[in-house]
């Protein structure tokens, strides 16, 4: 019988209901002794032993963001009374929440669930009646009716539900079940993770992921329909979409992941993937400068609005001579760099900025599309020897300028505006940088103005990606060095250039050893430097086949910097060679799980996928890459190979081919064309392709490989062996990277000559 106003359940009088469900209902009531409102559940009979379990479930948990307990009775459970209402409401539908606002929202949900999983509690029935907003803008998670609780020290199979379920039934509310809920499957925390991106969905999108006129229809679609796209902020969508992956293993794998992503909510644009990243710390330590001193000014005048997130966009070049680009996209790189080194400060990733590159800046709609406080623009005008610079710190809030400057300088006088700002920083922020802070600002940097131009210069046209712009990098660094011998960003300039140009414009004898020195360099400098230990990694797999080097330096970049995707995506390649494919598989997750957005990281998962042999896998990730950047030939050259080892070669062959108008130097692409023609039986075709790669060879580099894997697929043993004892020669990045993970090469594995040349380049 519903209960009344009035009536008493031990000392807690009934004021009101609240709500009713099929386990019982809930209603507003007095604690008369403590003088204070609460939530009383009260069960029927049959649902008292899962409200005992769902009480003890709740009292193991202790979060601001979960719903707490206070007691329990016969066949009641005491809470807090929430003064809020659920997160989403029929009322809210179509009118969808500003992605800002979701996304804090978002953070906290993901927070309670980092706190239950930890736990061992999964939700099971996550949804829009169970997440309730106060107020005051907090979440609170509740209702554990459903959950399941894996016990400390028990086996998978011991787990055991906290209400009364039996294997094969199905729980949790159809809208937001996950597919593995929906057909009956056991279900982990990734469940829960799926749970959330539907709740995210309809946050932003102001309807459901999956809607249906009935029960069936709804769970129909669930298994196997994917949800409209979301017309959200690209880092936002592309988080629900991880999430609402069918696949738990390509979700979120838990919610400390999930909530680290939402935090950054970065996303990666630009239309050029280096191999590497390699921060320009005197620069940052300029245009930081700028943004710190401005938000300590604005800490000041506004002691309540304290600044803690931030987007550093490129310089608008207010001059047509593209060469202004060099102090636009260097300076703009290195301040997100630096400012990620600060604490308490979130900085949106550069690329995620450069995506505002060229198009009209509205501070608060950028703030809300990011979700950050505050915004730093501004513009650059070069004529002649003359450089200005205009920048500004706007709050997202109201649009207010809060702090800004400009500087009419000479272009070899760009550093004496970093030390003019610098001396700003230190006169407002003494009390806030420590000193080994602010050495983090310049350590590896230059005294010298014009080492400084260079090293712009020098970085600007290295992430062209062209065999040209290799050469004037590789020339501005040099350059620098120069200047300054003890330049630490510019070794590492130097050390970045000879990696990417290794196998594709440079043979490995020649880029390998000047990679490795201008590394060792630069730790010279400083040995903190995890970009450095990066390089040092790769030049000693890829050239010296230093296996154990190789990866204590890979161990220490990650060390030195925990949360570099890169790193975590390097290292996967070096795994995966290695024979340990589970820890392979592992580390290009962590890659993706630091920057879910990177495309680089996107590749990595796909390419690790091809390393072992997971082709569906391997297509379905290289084609969401390729969504997410169709401008790196890499995503289309292994979409190739994937598709040539499922049988779909006129696919394949489209897909080589379509990399090839990306980039049509690069003697990898021709090299999976002219395999895939040989596995087509178009041995003309593939005969073209070793002709033209000979031609070129004899006034280009082209790796012996490349000309290898193509007699592999015509079947000419002899001759593709006789290339690969060319690469082992040479000293082949390909050699360290593919000989152990190719298939195309599988036609070789048997002969003797194959494992010969396995044990002397010393792969497992």
């Amino acid at each position: 019988m519903p209960l009344t106003p009035g009536e008493k359940l031990g000392p807690y009088e009934i004021l009101a209901p609240i709500g009713a469900g099929g386990m019982g209902a809930v209603y507003r009531a007095r604690d008369s002794r403590l003088n204070r409102n609460v939530a009383i559940k009260v069960s029927t009979a049959q649902f008292s032993e899962r409200f005992e379990r769902e009480a003890k479930s709740i009292a193991a948990l202790n979060h601001p963001n979960i719903c707490q307990i206070y007691d329990i009775g016969p066949n009641y459970i005491v809470m807090e009374c929430i003064d809020g209402s659920p997160i989403v409401t029929h009322d809210a539908f179509e009118q969808p929440l500003p992605p800002a606002e979701a996304l804090r929202l978002a953070i906290q949900m993901a927070s309670a669930l980092e706190a239950a999983h930890a736990k061992g509690i999964i939700h099971r029935d996550l949804k829009p009646a169970n997440i309730l907003a106060t107020k005051n803008g907090t979440v609170k998670l509740l209702d554990f009716g459903l959950a399941k609780q894996s016990i400390a020290g028990t086996s998978a199979e011991e787990t055991q539900s906290l209400g009364t379920t039996q294997p094969g039934t199905i729980m949790g509310t159809p809208a937001y079940m996950s597919p593995e809920q929906a057909e009956g499957r056991p279900a982990d925390a990734r469940s829960d993770i799926f749970s959330f991106g539907a709740v995210l969905y309809e946050m932003l999108a102001g309807r459901r992921a999956f809607p249906g006129n009935s029960a069936a229809a709804v769970i129909g679609a669930i298994v196997h329909v994917n949800p409209e796209p979301l017309k959200s902020p690209p880092a936002i969508a592309a988080i629900v979409n991880k999430c609402l992956a069918k696949s738990p293993d390509q979700r979120f794998q838990s919610a400390t992941d999930l909530r680290i992503a939402l935090e950054a909510a970065s996303t990666r644009a630009s239309s050029k993937i280096s191999k590497r990243a390699i921060g320009i710390a005197l620069a940052a330590a300029a245009l930081v400068a700028v943004a710190i001193a401005a938000a300590s000014f604005y800490l000041k005048s506004r002691k309540s609005a304290q600044i803690d997130s931030i987007v550093v966009l490129p310089l608008e070049n207010r001059t047509n001579d593209p060469a202004a680009d060099y102090i636009s996209d260097g300076i703009m790189e290195s301040v997100n760099n630096s400012l990620a080194r600060l604490p308490g400060l979130r900085v949106v990733p550069h690329s995620v900025a450069f995506h505002y590159k060229g198009k009209p800046i509205d501070v608060q709609k950028i703030g809300e599309d990011l979700g950050v406080r505050s915004v730093l623009a501004g513009q650059v005008a070069h004529q002649g020897d003359n450089v200005t610079i205009d920048v500004e710190l706007d709050d997202v809030r109201d649009g207010k300028q809060l702090w800004g400057e400009q500087y009419n300088r000479k272009s070899t006088d760009l550093l004496s505006v970093q030390n003019e700002i610098a001396r700003e920083v230190s006169q407002r922020l003494r009390s806030q940088l420590s000193t080994e802070d602010q050495q983090k600002l310049t350590k590896g940097s230059t005294n010298n103005p014009e080492a400084y131009s260079l090293y712009l210069k020098g970085k600007h046209y290295t992430n062209e990606f062209t065999k040209e712009g290799f050469a004037k990098g590789l020339d501005y660094f040099n350059q620098a060095i120069a200047l300054d011998p003890n330049y630490g960003l510019a070794y590492n300039g130097l050390a970045y250039n000879y990696i990417n140009q290794d196998g594709w414009f440079l043979p490995a004898r020649e880029a390998g050893p000047k990679a490795k020195a201008a590394a060792e360099k630069a730790l010279a400098i400083d040995d903190a430097d995890a970009d450095a230990h990066l390089s040092l990694a790769i030049e000693l797999q890829w050239y010296e086949w230093d296996w154990a080097a190789s990866e204590k330096e890979f161990k220490r970049a990650i060390e030195l910097n925990p949360k570099s995707s890169e790193a975590y995506a390097y290292y996967s390649w070096f795994l995966a060679p290695m024979g340990r494919n589970d820890e392979a598989v592992a580390a290009a997750k962590r890659s993706l799980d630091a920057d879910p957005l990177s495309p680089l990281a996107n590749f990595i998962v796909g390419s690790v996928s091809v390393f072992t042999r997971q082709w569906d896998l391997a297509i379905k990730q290289l084609q969401s890459a390729k969504e997410l950047d169709n401008s790196y030939w890499f995503n289309s050259c292994y979409l190739g190979r994937a598709y040539e080892q499922k049988g779909r070669l006129p696919e394949a062959i489209a897909e080589f081919q379509h990399a090839l108008t990306l980039e049509k130097e690069n003697t990898e692409i021709w090299s999976g064309l002219g395999h895939a023609y040989a596995l087509s039986g178009k041995k003309a075709e593939a005969q073209k392709v070793l002709d033209h790669l000979k031609e070129w060879s004899a006034t280009n580099y082209v790796s012996p490989y490349a000309i290898a894997v193509i007699y592999a697929g015509l079947g000419d043993k002899d001759k593709a062996f006789a290339y690969l004892d060319t690469a082992y020669t040479d000293r082949s990045y390909f050699v360290a990277n593919y000989l152990t993970t190719d298939a195309r090469l599988d036609v070789l594995r048997v002969d003797p000559r194959f494992d010969a040349l396995r044990r002397k380049v010393g792969l497992p």
